[in-house]
């Protein structure tokens, strides 16, 4: 037992430091991340009026995100960076979410805090996020949330209670409304629900109680709340996932963007090769293989011999289960059968979905599939047994540490003021007065003497620049053609 004890005493400790040390990463350090800086940062300062459109206007291909993509987690972006004046607050967000899904899976599932923290923070999507200022994980949380209800409301043969509706809804809202990838994914969990809720309702609601009159409004309300987005793209755009092409039945949507995805190979088996991690590159916020064509660009993320672990163990779980509920000539425990179900059958999505190695948009998977596990250990009576579980995963923490780049577990202490001294070109600087508008070439790529990169030019809005005396206005264009009348910056563009 003292060892035990002390085992306990060391696997706490752990959790704890890792999740202040990410803590004071994302409080401290600006995220030099391309899409941060490219349309997150932008579309969380224009929300709230920090940085509004007319000091800082961007290209076309961005105007249109900003007009259909789910804004959620760019509203709590902004709100956090108003509230406390400070940039970095943005990536609170991402943090905050996956602490909140902590407590979340410990009032409902009853898993330790601790037991958690190290099980998530190993999955390398989750911490190379968890101090960013992208906007994947609240997305991915809650579907997380929604598939964790949903699971309880197949393991049971209950009514559910108010609590445990709201926090299904409010998984399902959080997702629809912060990622574009996973609205489809939530209109097919929504419906499933719907019918898993509805058998319920019937089964165990006498005809007498029945307040249809109730229930129907109050469904339909929050139907309306969760896919909130997708209604306004429709009543705005004449589609639901704008602005990204759908074509149906022949009839191709208004759109403004193609997304470009992978062609070679078949999407289940890309799938599989990312979350397997066969020849995918250095875990990253975002997977790039940095040009090098040995490794499976933007794929990986999951650590592969992490995904095994917990598949054999949800199994493993599964056969003990079953062959329990043999002995006891019964059938009343399918909690693991009802897990192991739930996460097949959803893996169905990512799986056949586009991008689908891309697992930043489809973190959900891991991260429900780590968390069934932690449900199911934490449900035995035996908590010895709940301290025994928790050496492997402390392993597979540790193991990851020792992989992923210290970056992604420490603070690097980049301030603002250091981040802008990095990246800002004091010569297209000087070509700036006050009161001014000025047209910002801005292209992909390295700096250049005749562009500014991509995910760069909105560091030379005035907000950041206070030095110059007065505010002035920047418009992003990738062509000096479309700049107008407007002065163009830099000034070396012919």
């Amino acid at each position: 037992m003292k060892n035990i004890s002390t085992f306990e005493k060391v696997f706490s400790f752990a959790a704890v430091i890792i999740s202040i040390l990410i803590f004071a990463k994302a409080l401290l350090d600006v995220d030099p991340n391309y899409d941060v800086g490219w349309y997150h940062l932008p579309f969380a300062a224009r929300i709230w009026g920090i940085i509004p459109q007319e000091a800082f206007m961007s290209g076309g291909s961005i105007e249109s995100r900003y007009d259909g993509f789910p804004l959620l987690a760019h509203f709590f972006q902004g709100l956090l960076w108003k509230v406390t004046g400070r940039l970095q607050a943005t990536n609170l967000v991402e943090y905050l979410s996956l602490i909140s899904y902590f407590f979340f899976l410990q009032s409902f599932f009853r898993v330790p805090l601790a037991l958690s923290a190290i099980a998530i923070f190993t999955i390398p999507a989750v911490i190379t996020h968890a101090s960013s200022s992208f906007v994947d994980l609240p997305g991915n949380i809650g579907v997380s949330v929604l598939m964790m209800m949903l699971y309880r409301f197949f393991r049971q043969s209950k009514l559910p209670n108010q609590k445990e509706l709201l926090f299904a809804f409010l998984g399902a809202a959080i997702a629809a409304n912060t990622k574009p990838q996973l609205q489809l994914l939530i209109f097919v969990l929504f419906w499933v629900t719907g019918i898993r809720l509805l058998w319920l309702y019937f089964k165990h609601t006498a005809p007498s109680k029945r307040r249809l009159w109730l229930t129907v409004p109050l469904a339909m309300i929050a139907s309306i709340l969760i896919f909130a987005t997708p209604i306004k793209n429709v009543a705005l755009h004449q589609n639901p996932f704008y602005p990204i092409k759908i074509e149906f039945a022949g009839i191709v949507l208004n759109h403004k963007l193609t997304p470009q995805t992978y062609r070679q190979g078949n999407r289940p088996q890309k799938w599989l090769q990312s979350i397997l991690e066969i020849d995918t590159p250095d875990w990253s916020a975002d997977q790039w293989n940095r040009g090098d064509e040995n490794y499976f660009d933007r794929a990986g993320g999951f650590f592969g011999f992490y995904v095994v672990f917990n598949f054999l163990l949800l199994l493993g779980l599964t056969i003990k289960e079953r062959v329990l509920n043999k002995k006891a000539s019964n059938q009343n425990s399918r909690q693991a059968s009802t897990a192991l179900g739930v996460i097949t059958l959803v893996s169905l999505i990512p799986a056949n979905f586009p991008q689908s190695h891309e697992l930043r948009y489809f973190m959900f998977w891991m991260i429900t599939l780590v968390s069934l596990n932690l449900s199911l250990i934490s449900d035995e009576n035996n908590r010895l047994q709940v301290k025994y579980f928790k050496i492997p995963f402390l392993i597979f923490f540790i193991v990851m540490c020792t992989k992923i780049d210290s970056y992604y577990l420490i603070p690097n202490f980049r301030s603002l003021e250091v981040y802008l001294n990095g990246i800002i070109n004091s010569s297209i600087l000087k070509q700036i007065s006050p009161n001014q508008e000025y047209c910002v070439i801005s292209r992909f790529g390295s700096p250049s003497n005749s562009f500014v990169p991509i995910q760069h030019v909105f560091y030379y809005s005035s907000y950041f620049h206070p030095e110059i005396g007065s505010d002035y206005s920047i418009k992003v264009s990738e062509n000096p053609q479309e700049c107008e009348n407007i002065r163009i910056i830099p000034n070396e563009v012919k």
